[in-house]
């Protein structure tokens, strides 16, 4: 029987790709450059090796999940399917107007991104039903038609169906998605997407979902030619921490917009729970972006609030504060005649100079190639060779003589800008959200993470840094492991008081009831099925909610549903009250299945003596070389220690430990634990600057 498990996250820049025997621990990581169009094939290609590696087949991998980013390019782009929208009659216009707010106040410039469904293709129908769900006005099936007529031979490849008030009552857009069904192209009903009130976010996750379905599919079916039949079960990373069946995929594309950067999320939850670590700060550095997060609890936190590429996604996914700043993000001098890094990226092609593919801005990745951080044979095992003369003389002239300073302060520059950015960002989601980063850990990963985390820790004075082993592949030695997931949610507006048990009952037996459908459509049984239960609650009069845990769905578990909302409340805002009334928004239900688990036991060498494979000159900073020992990660057992300056490097990522940071590998995962010395801050830190500029000065 086939029981390896494989994943892989298919990023801006490279494909992480990650095999493991559960049974044995034996496991084997990949990273290759990301060929636009080729995702199938390179993924494949890796997996081949990787099993080759283990002597084994690729009929012996059991699962394979992939972390894509193919919904949130399309997004980005503007690569979506020509989308048709079928509304009520009066709200065709509501997908344009959306919310009156202008992208931003003082950018005269910038425009609203394009809304996906153009107005010649928008059509209201006459229907209405009520709040209660009650109909006010029968659909009419004969303006339904004519509408069609009209839709047909325009080259549609996708409609969107969102009706007012089918939260509540979904009868009339299931009538017009059957009727409409005859055109042969996809139909996506807000019933499904998004039972949800609020018609504006409800419409635009319905239009979205419809319009990424042709892109998913084309996807899912490049995979399908690919893999031949070779793995067993194929799955897709969903938005939310768990991943999607094909099928589910096929139908919500929309909840897979957050897909790869969900898996690092996964896998620090895990790895912090077996620490022992609660409140968590993740960092997730890779070559084009930046991706950050906060666990709470040991636990994910979910939201429904998130605008890609201008467009309000409402579906619920991990909390990720992502930014343009990663190794591939370009510096360049802007019209003011200050250094600025990202977002724009070198990508995989032509890709950073030190890769000798084209390219001819230099990067953040040229900065730590330049100072020597990453060394010329330190990326993939030495097979990737870096040209660091290319990456001086790209810095000295795009960089250093337009600000007239050396290249080793311009390089400096780079690294300085980029860390201001980052902090920024974990300023967003931690302490303007009332978390303390200072009392908090932070978990750093991807390719570049560990080149950035420890500054990033001595600007907001996060005491303790923890870097995984597989940290260049983290987010996909996450998505191994992932749950299989499904999810649904309903509006119930009802303020508490007023929630009678049997009404409770009936609406989430209702909401269990479609879910486990859905399970069952795709072969799962009933066992081994984990439930969990959340409500969105505001206090009356509020205009959002905020989501939390409900232990049980019956009034119990509403009650202490309650209790963790004015904590909640108070952490969030500073202020709440236990007497006033709180209102239930949304009931929403996850149910996942969940997958193999693994420890990895093959982590460091035997019988290998433990110092330094050598020495390597680095810029500390823009006036000291200093001459640092350079270790191999997979030589450092567990308990090891040490104190920098010093330099570590493995296959897939290095990490640089400045001037008095003390390094532990911890036994069990064989994280390294850098604890930051602050004393050691020098007057090059970000503390002070502005976000994403150097001055000359």
């Amino acid at each position: 029987m086939p029981h390896l498990l494989a994943a892989a996250d298919v990023g801006g820049t490279f494909i992480d790709v990650v095999l493991a025997d559960p049974e044995t621990g034996r496991t084997r990581i990949g990273k290759v450059l990301h060929r636009k169009g080729m995702q199938g094939e390179d993924i494949f290609a890796a997996l081949r090796q990787l099993v080759q590696e283990m002597d084994r087949q690729l009929s012996d991998i059991a699962s394979l999940v992939i972390g894509t980013t193919v919904v949130t390019n399309a997004l980005l782009e503007g690569q979506l399917a020509k989308t048709a929208l079928f509304t009520t009659e009066g709200f065709r216009d509501v997908i344009e107007i959306a919310r009156m707010t202008r992208p931003s106040s003082y950018d005269l410039h910038k425009r609203r991104a394009p809304v996906v469904a153009p107005r010649d293709l928008r059509f209201d129908i006459p229907e209405r039903l009520d709040h209660t769900g009650a109909v006010l006005k029968p659909l009419d099936m004969e303006q339904l038609e004519r509408c069609l007529e009209k839709v047909r031979g325009a080259g549609v490849e996708a409609i969107a169906v969102s009706f007012l008030y089918s939260y509540v009552d979904s009868q009339h857009e299931a009538a017009a998605r059957e009727r409409l069904a005859e055109l042969d192209v996809p139909v996506s009903i807000s019933s499904e997407v998004l039972p949800v009130f609020r018609e504006y976010e409800r419409t635009a996750a319905t239009v979205l979902n419809a319009a990424s379905i042709p892109v998913m599919s084309r996807f899912l079916d490049g995979l399908g030619k690919v893999n031949g039949g070779g793995i067993a079960k194929t799955y897709i990373m969903g938005s939310a921490g768990g991943c999607l069946t094909f099928s589910e995929a096929a139908r919500f594309p929309i909840k897979c917009a957050m897909s790869g950067p969900a898996g690092g999320v996964v896998g620090t939850r895990d790895l912090a729970r077996q620490h022992g670590f609660e409140s968590v700060l993740t960092l997730d550095v890779g070559g084009t972006s930046s991706d950050l997060a906060v666990l709470h609890d040991g636990e994910i936190t979910v939201t429904d609030e998130r605008v890609i590429g201008g467009y309000p996604v409402a579906i619920a996914s991990a909390e990720i504060e992502t930014i343009g700043a990663g190794g591939g993000s370009i510096a360049h001098i802007d019209a003011t005649g200050l250094l600025k890094v990202g977002p724009r990226s070198a990508s995989s092609d032509p890709g950073p100079v030190s890769y000798g593919q084209g390219g001819t801005q230099p990067t953040v990745t040229d900065a730590h190639v330049a100072l020597n951080r990453l060394g010329e044979r330190s990326m993939l095992g030495g097979e990737f060779r870096l040209d660091r003369a290319a990456a001086i003389n790209a810095i000295e002239k795009e960089i250093a003589k337009s600000l007239a300073i050396s290249w080793q302060r311009a390089a400096h520059g780079i690294l300085r800008v980029t860390t201001a950015n980052i902090v920024r960002a974990v300023r967003a989601i931690s302490t303007e959200r009332g978390d303390d980063p200072r009392k908090m850990l932070l978990v750093a990963f991807g390719g570049a993470g560990p080149l950035h985390a420890i500054e990033v820790a001595r600007s907001l004075e996060i005491p303790r840094v923890l870097i995984p082993y597989y940290c260049g592949v983290f987010s996909a030695h996450g998505i191994a492991t992932v749950d299989i997931a499904y999810d649904a949610q309903r509006t119930w507006l009802k303020p508490l008081d007023q929630v009678n048990a049997d009404d409770l009952a009936d609406i989430t037996h209702r909401l269990s009831g479609q879910l486990m459908s859905r399970v069952a459509e795709d072969g799962f049984e009933d066992d081994d099925l984990d439930t969990r239960w959340l409500v969105d609650l505001r206090y009356v009069g509020q205009s959002h909610a905020l989501p939390v845990s409900m232990s049980s769905p019956d009034l119990s578990g509403l009650e202490a549903s309650r209790k963790l909302f004015i904590a909640e409340h108070l952490k969030r805002y500073g202020h709440a009250s236990d007497s006033a009334p709180v209102e239930l928004v949304n009931l929403r239900l996850k149910i996942s299945r969940p997958r193999a688990s693994f420890e990895s036991n093959d982590q460091v060498s035997v019988g290998v003596e433990i110092g330094p494979i050598g020495f390597r000159t680095i810029w500390l900073d823009e006036n000291e070389e200093v001459e640092c020992p350079v270790y191999r990660r997979q030589d450092l057992p567990s308990g090891w220690q040490g104190v920098g300056p010093l330099v570590i490097e493995q296959f897939d990522s290095a990490t640089v430990i400045g001037r008095g940071d003390r390094i532990e590998v911890l036994p069990g995962s064989m994280a390294m634990m850098v604890s930051v010395a602050f004393e050691n801050r020098k007057t090059t830190t970000t503390k002070g600057m502005k976000e994403n500029e150097l001055s000359t000065s």
